[in-house]
C-alpha cells in the first residue's frame, strides 16, 4: 500500500496544475459545457474533481480498487467505479465527454481502451485524449530498450509510409519492477500523429492534434533546437514530435461501432 500511496501523491500534485497545460485548461472548458462526464482512469480522483470545479455527478473509472477507494472518500459528490480492464460497465452512447488523462501510456490493451471510450460516447459528443508522446521517432519512454538514433531513422521513415489504418500500432515496453517516477511503469510508446490518423479511420472528426510543443524545456542541444524551431513552425513531420500527445476529437453519426 506504501507504493500505491506514493503513487497517487505524485498523481495528485500533477492533476493540480491545470492552469500551466493548455490541454487540462481545455478539457476543463470543455467538461463545463458538456453533459455527462467519464473520466477514464481517474485514480485517486483529483482530476475529476478539478475539472468538475462546482459540478457534481461526474463518473471515474480506473482498475486500481486503492485508487477508487481513495477517490470516494475524497470526492463523494462523483461517482467512482473500479473496472475490470475489459468491457466498460455502460451502455452505448452513455457520455457527452469522455477523456483520458496521462493514463493511455500505462495501459495493456491501448486500442481496446481506445475502442471502449468510442462505444460509450455519444453521437456528437467530444473524446479527449492527453499523455506523452513517447512514440515519436525522437522521445523514447523510460522503459525502452531501442537505440535512440535506430528509432529516429525508424520513425522518420515511418512517417511517410502508408500504414494500417486499422491498428494504432504502437510500440510495448515493459514496465519496471520498482519506480522512482510515475513513468516507470509505462506498458507503450503512445504517438499523436498515429492516434489522430486512427481516429479519423474510425469516423471522427478531429478538432485538436498536437504534440504541445509549446512545453518543451529550452535546449541548448543543436539537434534538438532545431526539431523544436521546425514542429512549432509546423513542418511535417516534425509538428508531431514534441513531447506530449493532446487530441480532441469529435465522434459522428457514421463513427465505426467497435465490436
Amino acid at each position: 500500500m506504501a507504493q500505491d500511496a506514493s503513487y497517487y501523491q505524485i498523481a495528485q500534485k500533477a492533476s493540480r496544475q491545470i492552469g500551466s497545460h493548455p490541454g487540462l485548461t481545455d478539457l476543463q472548458q470543455r467538461i463545463q459545457n458538456s453533459g455527462s462526464v467519464l473520466d477514464l482512469g481517474c485514480g485517486e480522483g483529483s482530476r475529476l474533481a478539478s475539472m468538475m470545479g462546482k459540478r457534481v455527478g461526474g463518473i471515474g473509472i480506473d482498475i486500481n480498487r486503492y485508487a477508487i477507494n481513495l477517490a470516494r472518500k475524497s470526492y463523494p459528490q462523483h461517482k467512482y467505479i473500479a473496472y475490470s480492464g475489459k468491457k466498460l460497465p455502460f451502455s452505448a452512447n452513455s457520455f457527452g465527454l469522455v477523456y483520458s488523462a496521462f493514463v493511455l501510456e500505462h495501459t495493456q490493451n491501448q486500442q481496446h481502451f481506445i475502442n471502449e471510450a468510442i462505444r460509450v460516447l455519444q453521437h456528437n459528443g467530444i473524446l479527449i485524449i492527453l499523455c506523452p508522446n513517447f512514440g515519436a521517432p525522437s522521445r523514447r519512454s523510460p522503459n525502452s530498450v531501442e537505440n535512440p538514433l535506430t528509432k529516429l531513422y525508424r520513425g522518420f521513415t515511418e512517417d511517410f509510409r502508408h500504414r494500417d489504418l486499422t491498428s494504432l500500432g504502437w510500440t510495448k515496453v515493459v514496465p519496471q519492477k520498482t519506480y522512482d517516477n510515475i513513468d516507470d511503469d509505462t506498458t507503450v510508446e503512445p504517438y499523436v500523429r498515429t492516434l489522430g490518423t486512427y481516429l479519423q479511420f474510425m469516423g471522427f472528426k478531429i478538432l485538436i492534434q498536437s504534440s504541445l510543443w509549446q512545453l518543451e524545456p529550452a535546449s541548448y542541444n543543436p539537434r534538438k533546437l532545431l526539431f523544436a524551431v521546425l514542429g512549432k513552425l509546423g513542418v511535417y513531420p516534425l509538428k508531431y514530435w514534441g513531447p506530449q500527445v493532446w487530441v480532441v476529437a469529435q465522434k459522428n453519426r457514421n463513427s465505426y461501432p467497435p465490436t
